[in-house]
This record gives structure tokens, sequence and C-alpha cells, in this order.
């Protein structure tokens, strides 16, 4: 009985970190639940019970489904590459094909059966972030495999998944949408980063990515180059919601200051350039996107705004 148990427990364990990929799935969801807070429009605990629970479940489920068929089609590819294999239990032999293709319909149908006792336009919603997350792995489309259109599938679902913890939450509004517009900037900076640390190996193996096609020098000036776009779709956001508030002013100056030392002091950043992509996406884009949730919280709350926007003259 207590062998039986621990095949059980090995197994879900197996499931959950190698085929659902749970710490990536997290992730994703927290960022989908940044956009489900700004999405709120009151902090009453149970107007918000049910939509959270919808939330988490679904948003869950909906990333768990898209790393799932992404494992499930590039198992062959993912055997002749350490780095993946590891993290890829069809790849390694541990679940086979057969039951990977049973967990890709059980985490699609989730989701959908949860955002349908929401609504009925959440399950079109939710059908459509499935659909995105079919077509970037599965043929005949396979977006990951096509140039452009890889790192175009990543703007549109980072940009969809913010939307979607708002829409969740009750509220679309113009902060989502920049919100939601700078999320799709900073996915794109993490995927030509992929690329580029990718590079040795997809050019060794044929793999026409993204880098491979351009060359490691473009790559490393295009990824400098959208941190520099990334730093702009910030300011409308410093704009509605860091500059309302003391607290969001000074949070992210001193979240700002203790990145810059901290990213000084790492020693894989060798250069100026690798220092200022590093800094401007996650520390810069961080503080940011912090102090845009603690606006949100403080302004439902009923925090009087400090009015500083308005006195220098933006509305």
């Amino acid at each position: 009985m207590r062998n039986n148990s621990q095949r059980q427990s090995n197994i879900i364990t197996i499931i959950f970190k190698q085929v659902f990929r749970i710490k990536d799935s997290l992730s994703w969801t927290a960022i989908s639940f940044g956009g489900f807070i700004l999405g709120l429009t009151s902090l009453d605990l149970y107007d918000n019970i049910i939509p959270l629970a919808v939330f988490l479940v679904s948003t869950f489920f909906i990333m768990a489904f898209t790393f799932s068929i992404n494992n499930y089609f590039d198992a062959d590819s993912d055997r002749q590459n350490p780095r993946r294999r590891e993290i890829n239990a069809i790849a390694s032999g541990k679940i086979s094909e057969r039951n990977g293709s049973y967990l890709i319909i059980i985490s699609a149908i989730i989701p959908l059966i949860v955002s349908f006792l929401f609504s009925y336009q959440a399950i079109l919603f939710c059908g459509f972030l499935l659909f995105l997350g079919w077509i970037y792995s599965a043929p005949p489309l396979r977006l990951k495999g096509r140039l452009i259109w890889d790192i175009v599938w990543h703007f549109t679902v980072f940009f969809s998944y913010v939307l979607w913890g708002s829409y969740i939450a009750g509220s679309i509004g113009i902060i989502n949408w920049f919100a939601a517009l700078s999320i799709g900037a900073f996915s794109l900076i993490g995927q030509v980063e992929n690329h580029i640390e990718d590079y040795e190996y997809d050019k060794e193996s044929g793999t026409k990515t993204f880098a491979v096609w351009i060359g490691i020098k473009r790559a490393k000036s295009i990824l400098t180059g959208l941190s520099f776009i990334h730093l702009i779709t910030l300011i409308p956001l410093i704009i509605l919601c860091t500059l309302n508030y003391y607290v969001t002013i000074i949070s992210t100056i001193i979240l700002a200051i203790l990145g810059f030392i901290f990213f000084k002091t790492k020693k894989e950043i060798d250069s100026s350039q690798t220092l200022f992509v590093k800094y401007s996406t996650y520390i810069i884009g961080g503080s940011v996107y912090l102090s845009c949730l603690i606006y949100q919280i403080l302004f439902l709350y009923g925090m009087t705004t400090i009015g500083l926007v308005e006195s220098i003259g933006f509305f």
C-alpha cells in the first residue's frame, strides 16, 4: 500500500512539474493575476470570491494546457536538448505520449467548464486563449516554428492574459489596456532572450529561430531596442498610477536603486548592454507594475491621491 501511494504521489509530482510545468504555469498565472487586480471594482471579499476562484482554476489550467501541448509536440527535439529534456516528462520517457494526450484534453476541459459556469462571454474568451496555446505548438500552424510569428504570438498571448484577468475581475479600463500593452512588450524581451540563450544549440541542430535567422549580434541589438520600447510603454502607467501616491513613487525609486545595485554586483552581467536589458526590463518594469497594483488597492480603499498628475498638467 505504501509503495502504491508513493508511486501515485511520484506520478502526480511528475504531471504537475514536467507536464503542466507548474512553476511556469504559476508564473504566467501571476502575470494574469496582475490584470485581475487592476480589474477589481471593489475590495469586498464577498463580491470577489467567486471571480477569484474562477480566475485561479481556469487560468492555471489554461497555462497547463499551453505548456503540456508544447511538451507533447516538442518531445522529439527536447530529447536531444539536455536543457529541455529534464523538464519534459514525455521527452524523458516518464510519461507516455498517449497519457500526455489525455492530460492535454483534461487541462482544456477544466477551464472551459469553469468559465462556462461563470458566463457565456468567459467561455468564448477562454476558448480563444486555449486556441492561442494550441496554434503555438500544434501542427499544422505551429507558430513557434515560424519566424516572426513566434514573436508576435508571445506579444498577443501576454496582452490577452492581462485582459483576461481584468475581465474576470469585473472591468477593463484604460489602465488595463496600457498594462496589457506593456506586459506584451515585456514578453517579447523574454522570448528573444530565450532564443539568444539557445542560439548555439539551435544553430547546430538546424532549428530556425529568430536569433538564428538574423544572427546573434543583430538579435542582441534588437533585444536592446525592445528594452527601449518597453520603457516607453511604461510611461502611461507611471503617469496614471505611479505618480498618484507618495508610497508608489517612493517604492518605485527604492526598488530601482536596489535593483541597480543588485545587477551591478552579479558576475554574469558582463556588459553595459546586458545590464541595461536586465535592469530596464526586470527592475524598472517590475517596479512600475508593482506601483500599479499598489495604486489600484489604495484607490479602491478610498485613499486620496496627491494630485501630482493634475498639477503638472497631464489632465
